[in-house]
């Protein structure tokens, strides 16, 4: 009885391992798809000196900008995108082979059991939770150092994409810049997504996904 009661740990163990691997990966390529979102660059009077008492407000000049479509179409975010895609399909077979040999050891105990004394068994027990901890361990590091990259590559895209609203703004005299996506309707005479997007995509062809060496 005392064998077969051994059964439960390697089991629960291995699906543990099977149940991070898969959700986890499986989030990060969710994340790939919803990532590229950025907030709306400030206005571009965020900076600007605060009128005088009574003094008479400009009239607004408005620009619309659709924030997530640069976010997600120009040159450097699919390229981004493509990178993060490539690596998570070459963690995701790294971590796969990892469970493919937990599943191994874990039939083999199984076999074990009726052969094995209770301290052998509980022995080769530890050992393979500990390999299943290091496979979690993996799982985790690898997520971790795909998003922190993925990350900071779109800082990147956003900061250059702020800075040409800014330069348009500036030669527009606008000052008011809001998000396509907060309107129904837009006059396309507003709408300067294009304008932007043709000058992210010149001065930020790409961006390299720097992932650490794990």
């Amino acid at each position: 009885m005392q064998f077969t009661q051994s059964k439960a740990p390697f089991r629960v163990a291995v699906l543990s391992a099977v149940t991070v691997a898969g959700l986890l990966f499986a989030a990060t390529s969710a994340q790939a798809q919803t990532q590229p979102k950025a907030e709306a660059p400030k206005a571009a009077t965020a900076t600007a000196t605060p009128p005088a008492p009574g003094a008479e407000l400009k009239a607004p000049v408005i620009a619309v900008i659709d924030v997530q479509k640069i976010m997600q179409e120009s040159s450097a975010s699919k390229g981004i995108t493509k990178s993060f895609e490539s690596l998570r399909d070459s963690y995701q077979k790294e971590i796969s082979a990892l469970e493919d040999k937990l599943r191994k050891t874990e039939d083999e105990l199984r076999k074990q059991q009726t052969v094995l004394s209770p301290e052998a068994l509980a022995t080769k027990r530890r050992d393979f939770e500990k390999q299943v901890a290091d496979v979690q361990k993996t799982v985790q590091n690898r997520k971790r150092a795909l998003e922190t990259s993925l990350n900071e590559a779109m800082a990147v895209v956003h900061k250059t994409m702020v800075d040409v609203v800014a330069e348009i703004s500036r030669e527009r005299g606008a000052n008011l810049v809001l998000a396509r996506q907060q309107f129904v309707l837009v006059d396309t005479q507003l709408d300067v997504t294009e304008t932007v997007m043709e000058r992210v995509n010149k001065k930020l062809p790409q961006v390299a996904l720097n992932v650490p060496k794990q």
